[in-house]
């Protein structure tokens, strides 16, 4: 099931975060009341959508619109879950949504060394458009 984010799923995807997102991170690790600090700050700016079985956030997908354009801030999905779709059916969910608010494209940020994810979202039309050397990750857009 997709839905919207609710009032108590920030645990479920800290945890996501910390068991899928940092370890594969360039960048410094943070503590975990920090991370939990600065998770719910970023998830207070932009919409996250969330893919759950029952009661278990299996994945979970941040973004923000800013004029005519997605940027799709954090996307993870529990390796208990992966496999499953639920990568593609929240991009998917999320482009519709966006392109029906009159976005044109969307863009992301893949971490250096994240060649699943980088070939994940090659496979849903995205291309690299630049390398950031001082971000250690590659900019990779899609015209909606």
């Amino acid at each position: 099931m997709l839905r919207w984010l609710r009032r108590g799923d920030l645990p479920a995807i800290v945890r996501i975060v910390r068991r899928e997102l940092i370890p594969i991170s360039p960048h410094p690790q943070p503590g975990s009341r920090k991370l939990r600090k600065d998770m719910k700050a970023r998830l207070a700016q932009g919409s996250t959508l969330v893919a759950s079985e029952g009661p278990k956030i299996c994945a979970f997908l941040h973004l923000i619109i800013q004029y005519d354009t997605l940027f799709v801030d954090l996307l993870a999905v529990d390796r208990s879950c992966q496999g499953k779709g639920y990568g593609s059916r929240l991009m998917s969910r999320v482009e519709r949504h966006a392109k029906n608010l009159g976005c044109l494209r969307a863009m992301l940020y893949v971490d250096e060394g994240n060649e699943g994810g980088a070939r994940f979202y090659r496979r849903l039309g995205y291309s690299v458009v630049a390398h950031h050397e001082s971000m250690k990750c590659y900019e990779m857009y899609k015209w909606l």
